[in-house]
């Protein structure tokens, strides 16, 4: 069902163009409240319905016809039933005065006829009158409409029953026709609509006049076919007054309240036509000869045609005037026509219906296709405003890519003409380069595979300086409102040139920007590598010379130099930190950690510090919060990052340190259920209001004289601020100068299970040669800096290790490879991590790849950045610990503690599964040679090395050179020899001994020059145990293969 703009219901079938709504709202009361002027009642639309009754009031303030369940269900809610108003009154007053008086003449004329009424009047003025006034309570005017139908019928002297019986009649009636004329929706009928016309036609022609009928037939008579006659007769009346007034005066009011905006004709042709029709019909009616009633009817139409609705409900009631009297003064067709005067009324009456039946739907019919006419020009005058002043280009495309329409503001967006783009194709007029994106889009919105596209692409034609301009299209599927079915595709472009030149410049200022970030980093992470490098000699050395005896004053300098030395690390290790985090590089490592272990020890280490300035550092736990999960003798574990919360804690707490002169600092800890609250307050210097804020940028302290007077580079607070917000919390500071800060670290609290006991770390020891079973470990340095070679070489000597050197990542594993094969293979391997041509982790990955794992042959990095993910790094590549430059003797000390000569083997990869898991894997030197052999990789290699060997032993025998003394080949001697020394040094790694001892005679033969005789039977017996030791082995493999 469709809705029309009163909110009635239009049956499906009717004609969608003949209810459109009008351009002039028809709803409104052509009298005010105050009865005095045209303006539209204030209540229509917001607080009233089309009864009138205003939405909203109470059962108190008037009766609700809405309310009561019967009632609704026959319709009488729209009756406007609120409260009582002067309006209402007044309107029941004049009402009853008008309906008195149209009583009267109508039933004067039956008199007059010597017959009954031919029409009735007065309910049609009242249906009317009602129809078209809003009137919050309709019930006064219809109690005045039975007041003065009584009256009359006691003027005509009307027996009292029967004056009730028929006042009661008229009023149901009216009421009849109101019901059904608004509809459920309570619309004002339009009769200029189809619908509306039809369903009055309803109301007012049949249901109203024959509930009416009803009502008066025991009144009518004593017999049947008295009442029969009787109430046909009151129904006919009725019934034609009703479809001829109430039309004609709801027009007349619609046409008085809201004036056309254009006539259908002038008034002179207006003129014209009415007086015609009247005339036609006159004539029509005064003569007898001829039965010409039926050329009413074109005229009738010819007024709906050329005077609308309003013209021919005029000309339709001029026409029944006009047949009404002449035929009652016993003129013309029905009057000369056979039958009784009753007979003749209903030929009269049903002229009038057939006439009006032919006239006012056609004028409904017309009325709809000017209104839809209307809104068509009104939609295409919108349609044309927007398209001519919109920026954008519209085009509209077939299935087929074929433009079918081009708006005006083509000419602008695309420079061509809209009338050179209709007929062509997409692709038409589209620049190579975006040839395939376009169509790649369409076959997209015609497939269905989406409902809309977006493609920015270059546009045919350049700028008038040759600059390539950019359009960007937004691409619909249109579709078949009814099917669905794809029906075109509508792009709107627009000019996006200088947005596309910004969106370059950003891309280019962003690849700038990354790559100067890079490069800011590659820069500090070589300055890091170059800054460590000698102030680890410098550390080192001063270390070293710390060991010895010097004076006291050479002592106190060597002292300086390493604090100062240690100092400079400090705050390369704070740039480099600002720096990552900057560039985004900075990694959180989440971990279970022990809170109060970690407050411990940070305020442990800075207790020194301040008991030296006489100061308090006191640690407390704070623990009111009834929900809290912390006691006294539990410490709560948090999953965070515990490195870098003991970083911005151990920053906090030396400012306050640092800052401080007398009292103390107190650091306090509350843990409660949404987060975890770290305070750190002194009696220090305090800050002012001002720099509150500042003192959280990198490089900024409070002012120039506590920079002078504190030192210091501002770094500590900007990265503390920093790490927070990574670690998901947040750093608030309070202070008041001269009093002191209390700087407080919020985390999420985020607890978890505690971690496995992990060892304490050991104490400082003192750098001391280790113990005497460790003085024979063989250790390889691989540095490629001089001076750290020289540095940890004489750390390593100090504590009483024997030292070989390798200067880059491939001679450290050629010396790594050539002391297993020879059976002196290291006990630990130091490595650098960033040298030139092969580093320390591609050497360390190239020892793993050889067989040699770490239980074997522990490698410890050296590296000059200590963060985590280089830490990470070097454990993934094979390492199983790492030293941080510069190095310190009593952290080396302690390395080689723990990895000398019986250590604890940790895998590289801490997850992996262990067999015991309880039980570190124990390696003492005596077995490692043996398995170092049995290295799948290491066989590998001893198999290849034998078969050169004895390969060159069989050629020199095959070629006779070993026998020619005369002509001895000196190369061929010394490479024979070379190679027979490398089998003799690892034929018994490997269980073959007895071609160890071969090669080792054969060798010596060699370089003292021996003769043919000597040289001849010793290759000889050497070639027969290869044949036997590699027949053994064949025999071995096959005896192990599964049968």
């Amino acid at each position: 069902m469709d809705h029309d703009r009163h909110g009635g219901t239009i049956p499906p079938e009717a004609d969608a163009d003949l209810v459109l709504e009008s351009v002039v709202p028809l709803g409104a009361p052509l009298f005010p409240r105050a009865w005095g002027g045209s303006q539209p009642d204030p209540d229509i639309g917001r607080d009233a319905d089309a009864t009138g009754a205003v939405k909203g009031e109470t059962a108190a303030a008037g009766l609700r016809f809405d309310r009561i369940a019967p009632l609704r269900w026959i319709g009488l809610d729209r009756i406007a039933a609120g409260p009582i108003d002067r309006q209402s009154l007044i309107a029941a007053l004049c009402g009853g005065v008008i309906y008195l008086a149209v009583a009267i003449l109508s039933l004067r004329l039956a008199d007059a006829g010597e017959s009954v009424s031919q029409i009735w009047l007065a309910n049609a003025c009242a249906a009317g009158f009602l129809l078209r006034i809003r009137l919050r309570c309709e019930l006064p005017v219809l109690f005045a409409c039975f007041a003065a139908s009584l009256a009359s019928n006691v003027v005509q002297q009307m027996p009292d029953p029967i004056a009730v019986l028929f006042s009661l009649a008229n009023v149901a009636e009216i009421t009849a026709v109101l019901v059904i004329a608004r509809g459920a929706a309570k619309v004002q009928p339009d009769m200029t609509r189809l619908v509306d016309l039809a369903r009055f036609v309803w109301a007012g022609g049949l249901i109203g006049p024959l509930v009416s009928a009803v009502i008066t037939a025991p009144a009518m008579g004593n017999t049947l076919e008295q009442v029969r006659a009787g109430a046909l007769t009151w129904f006919l009346t009725d019934s034609m007054a009703m479809v001829l007034v109430v039309p004609t005066i709801l027009l007349i009011i619609d046409r008085m309240r809201c004036p056309p905006a254009r006539a259908l004709a002038r008034p002179f042709e207006k003129a014209a036509l009415l007086s015609g029709g009247m005339a036609c019909a006159f004539l029509v009616f005064n003569q007898t000869h001829y039965p010409l009633m039926f050329l009413i009817q074109p005229i009738t139409l010819l007024h709906a045609f050329r005077l609308g609705s309003l013209g021919t409900a005029l000309n339709v009631g001029g026409a029944a005037v006009v047949a009404t009297v002449m035929t009652w003064a016993g003129i013309g067709p029905i009057a000369d026509a056979s039958g009784a005067g009753i007979a003749q009324l209903h030929l009269l009456q049903a002229f009038i219906a057939a006439n009006f039946l032919t006239g006012l739907p056609v004028a409904a019919i017309l009325a709809g296709r000017d209104r839809m006419t209307a809104r068509l020009e009104i939609g295409k005058r919108e349609v044309d405003l927007l398209a001519d002043n919109i920026s954008d280009a519209i085009l509209r495309f077939d299935l087929d890519g074929v433009c079918t329409y081009a708006s005006p503001s083509v000419r602008e967006v695309m420079a061509v003409s809209p009338d050179i783009m209709l007929g062509q194709h997409i692709t038409a007029r589209l620049h190579p380069d975006a040839h395939d994106r376009a169509l790649e889009a369409l076959d997209r919105l015609l497939s269905g595979s989406s409902e809309h596209e977006r493609v920015t692409y270059r546009r045919f034609a350049d700028d008038v300086d040759g600059s390539p301009v950019f359009l960007e299209a937004d691409c619909a599927l249109v579709r078949n409102p009814e099917t669905s079915a794809p029906e075109g595709v509508v792009v709107a472009a627009r000019d996006v040139t200088e947005r596309v030149e910004l969106e370059l410049l950003l891309t280019r200022a962003r690849r700038n920007a990354e790559n100067a970030a890079r490069a800011k980093s590659d820069f500090l992470a070589n300055m890091s590598h170059e800054i460590r490098t000698p102030m680890n000699g410098v550390l080192g050395f001063a270390e070293l010379m710390l060991q010895g005896d010097l004076a006291d004053d050479q002592r106190r300098f060597a002292e300086l130099i390493v604090q100062s030395g240690r100092s400079m690390m400090m705050l390369l290790n704070d740039v480099l930190d600002l720096s990552k985090i900057e560039s985004g590089q900075f990694t959180i490592d989440q971990a279970p950690v022990n809170l109060y272990a970690s407050l411990a020890e940070c305020a442990a280490l800075h207790r020194p510090a301040a008991e030296r300035k006489g100061l308090r550092l006191e640690l407390a736990v704070e623990d009111d919060e009834p929900d809290s999960r912390l006691d006294e003798q539990s410490s709560p574990w948090l999953l965070t990052d515990g490195l870098r919360l003991r970083q911005i804690l151990l920053n906090l707490i030396s400012n306050a340190v640092k800052f401080t002169e007398v009292g103390g600092i107190r650091v306090s800890c509350r843990v409660g259920s949404h987060d975890v609250r770290i305070t750190v307050a002194d009696s220090g210097i305090g800050i002012s209001p001002q720099q509150l804020e500042t003192i959280f940028n990198a490089f900024t302290q409070g002012d120039a004289d506590t920079a002078r007077r504190y030192g210091g580079t501002g770094l500590g607070l900007s990265i503390s601020r920093q790490l927070a917000a990574l670690l998901g919390g947040q750093i608030a500071v309070e202070s008041t100068p001269g009093e002191g800060s209390r700087f407080t670290l919020v985390l999420p609290a985020v607890f978890a299970a505690p971690a496995p006991d992990a060892p304490l770390p050991d104490a400082p020891i003192a750098p001391a040669p280790l113990p005497a079973p460790l003085a024979a470990s063989r250790i390889l340095l691989v540095e490629d800096h001089d001076i750290n070679r020289l540095l940890v070489t004489e750390m390593l000597e100090r504590c009483g290790q024997s030292v070989e050197v390798a200067h880059d990542g491939a001679e450290g594993i050629a010396m790594v490879i050539d002391s297993i094969m020879r059976g002196r293979p290291y006990d630990l391997v130091l490595m650098d991590i960033q040298m030139p041509d092969c580093d320390g982790l591609v050497a360390t990955q190239a020892i793993r790849a050889e067989g040699i794992g770490p239980g074997l042959l522990p490698v410890i990095a050296l590296t000059a950045n200590a963060f985590p993910e280089d830490i990470a790094e070097a454990r993934a590549a094979g390492m199983q610990a790492h030293l941080a430059k510069p190095v310190v003797f009593a952290e080396l000390a302690r390395a080689l503690q723990r990895w000398l000569p019986t250590r604890i083997v940790e895998d590289a990869h801490p997850g992996a599964a262990r067999s015991d898991a309880s039980a570190p894997s124990i390696v003492d030197a005596a077995a490692r040679a043996s398995a170092l052999a049995r290295s799948p990789q290491l066989i590998a290699r001893w198999l290849e090395r034998r078969r050169e060997a004895v390969s060159a032993v069989r050629a020199a025998l095959d070629g006779g050179w070993l026998a020619d003394t005369n002509r001895p080949s000196h190369d061929r001697r010394s490479n024979l020899a070379r190679l027979l020394h490398k089998l003799a040094g690892t034929a018994a790694l490997f269980d073959e001994p007895a071609l160890g001892e071969a090669a080792a005679t054969l060798e010596r033969a060699i370089k003292i020059g021996a003769p043919g005789e000597t040289l001849i039977p010793g290759a000889r017996a050497l070639l027969a145990l290869a044949d036997e030791y590699a027949a053994a082995a064949a025999a071995q493999r096959s005896d192990n293969v599964p049968r």
